[in-house]
């Protein structure tokens, strides 16, 4: 289970972010949660990068210069804004196939981050689950510090051939890049649990409560019960050995 961001590029001033949704279920399955990012990413990675993460990281799509930076020296990107305020408009009104083409135009101006998530997201909601996997690599390929991409990763992979493999890697990833993230450290537990990893999973339910999501406690006692018990039959097997 990993709770899906959803990632529509707005403007390219400042970063809104809509509510979320956190799934409580142990059961591997993906859900659908909004978020509102609107800065459109660089296609080049510079040395401020890190630090503009660290700054914004909480609000949004992190780039390494502002999109009125850019404007000043390409007018390539203010055209790659516009095609993709024109998808946001679209997706916004559950048109995908105009969403698409008008991300891929923006590609086509100024291959960026935020307009291959967007198209992600796009393929993640027409059940396309591989291209919507491929898409969100490519925007990791430009901004590899976000987690979201990585939580979004993963969810596609369990929609896609419930790959917990897989999806624990990127949830593992997203908790380095973002470990004050209670929702992803949620899932990583949620993931962990699931692949057998009780201690992984009691250390990451135990970093969600701690950051505020009282509601892990019951799956944190959950997965308590089933290490001891999974202790307990490690021991009677040994003793039947040894007798």
């Amino acid at each position: 289970m990993s709770a899906f961001r959803n990632a529509l590029a707005r403007n390219a001033v400042k970063a809104a972010i809509s509510g979320r949704v956190l799934v409580i279920q142990r059961a591997p399955a993906a859900v659908i949660a909004a978020r509102s990012l609107s800065v459109l990413a660089s296609s080049k990675n510079t040395p401020s990068t890190t630090a503009v993460h660290n700054k914004e990281q909480r609000q949004g799509f992190a780039t390494s210069l502002s999109f009125a930076d850019f404007s000043k020296l390409d007018s390539s990107l203010d055209k790659a804004q516009q095609y993709m305020d024109e998808g946001v408009s679209f997706q916004n009104n559950n048109m995908l196939p105009l969403a698409m083409s008008s991300f891929q135009r923006s590609l086509n101006e100024r291959p960026t981050a935020a307009a291959h998530y967007n198209m992600g997201v796009c393929y993640f909601q027409l059940g396309d689950y591989q291209s919507s996997i491929n898409s969100f690599q490519e925007s990791l390929k430009l901004s590899p510090h976000h987690a979201d991409v990585h939580t979004n990763i993963a969810t596609a992979h369990i929609k896609l051939n419930s790959n917990l493999t897989q999806a624990l890697s990127h949830l593992q990833a997203a908790a380095n890049i973002a470990p004050q993230d209670a929702e992803i450290q949620f899932n990583l537990a949620v993931i962990s649990e699931q692949t057998g990893d009780f201690d992984g999973a009691i250390n990451a339910y135990k970093a969600a409560v701690d950051l505020g999501l009282e509601t892990a406690n019951v799956n944190l006692r959950n997965v308590k019960t089933k290490k001891f018990a999974k202790m307990a039959k490690q021991a009677e097997f040994q003793d039947t050995k040894s007798e």
